[in-house]
């Protein structure tokens, strides 16, 4: 009886340092977590980096339309064969005059 209650108690320590030290334990399930975080940020992060190149390629290759509408909204370009036209509200007109 005494061979039997030893080798169950030796197969109970076993099993409980297999389950918290060994292959698949809780410690490397803990440590793995970890790097799993780890590799989720620096793939979140480089995911929004790709992005800004992207858009930036984007930007890049549309530049002249960009540039463009830029000289004619703050500059206001217009081209010889356009015609451009000043509208003026009646309302602004009549505040400035006062």
């Amino acid at each position: 009886m005494k061979v039997l209650a030893l080798f169950l108690i030796a197969l109970i320590g076993y099993l409980g340092y297999d389950i918290w030290f060994g292959r698949n334990g809780v410690e490397q399930y803990d440590t793995m977590s970890k790097q799993y975080e780890e590799a989720s940020k620096t793939s979140k992060l480089l995911e929004q980096r790709n992005q800004a190149l992207e858009d930036e390629i984007s930007d890049l290759k549309q530049g002249n339309l960009v540039v463009e509408e830029l000289a004619r909204s703050e500059l206001g370009m217009v081209k010889k064969s356009e015609t451009f036209y000043r509208v003026i509200d009646k309302d602004n007109v009549q505040n400035n005059r006062r």
